[in-house]
């Protein structure tokens, strides 16, 4: 089982990297680096966030979240802008680029969750599904005892 899983890894960790790369092929965002792509991610999924919200999404700091964010203005991939209740806080929005990114990306994985179906019988698809959510709640309690 060791050696079977440490190829799914390996397998899985290239072939997500390629699905990556083409995406940011396609959405012609060949400039930013995988952190950034991660801010990109969070920002999408938490709508309108605080930095603070970012930081704490990615688990990092406050000042690290700042400073990844201020880059990614910079490079025209997000804008900040400051709360009208309180001045202190910023909101952090994608620009249009940003979006196609997260589209194209969220496209692929939909085609990369149709290619692992097809290679599953129903019974497969089943019992895979019952055991990467035991894996996933494993990954999410250790990172939380951590």
């Amino acid at each position: 089982m060791e050696k079977t899983l440490n190829e799914f890894i390996i397998t899985l960790d290239t072939s997500f990297k390629k699905l990556i790369e083409d995406t940011i092929q396609t959405a012609g965002v060949t400039n930013l680096r995988v952190n950034q792509i991660q801010y990109i991610q969070a920002i999408g999924k938490l709508n309108n966030p605080t930095i603070s919200e970012i930081a704490e999404a990615l688990n990092i700091t406050k000042a690290s979240a700042t400073t990844g964010i201020n880059k990614l203005v910079q490079m025209g991939y997000a804008k900040k802008s400051q709360s009208t209740i309180d001045k202190r806080v910023y909101h952090v929005t994608l620009t249009e680029n940003s979006k196609t990114f997260i589209q194209l990306n969220q496209q692929a994985l939909e085609n990369y969750v149709s290619f692992i179906k097809q290679l599953l019988s129903a019974d497969e698809a089943k019992q895979f599904e019952k055991t990467l959510e035991k894996l996933i709640k494993g990954f999410y309690q250790r990172e939380r005892s951590q």
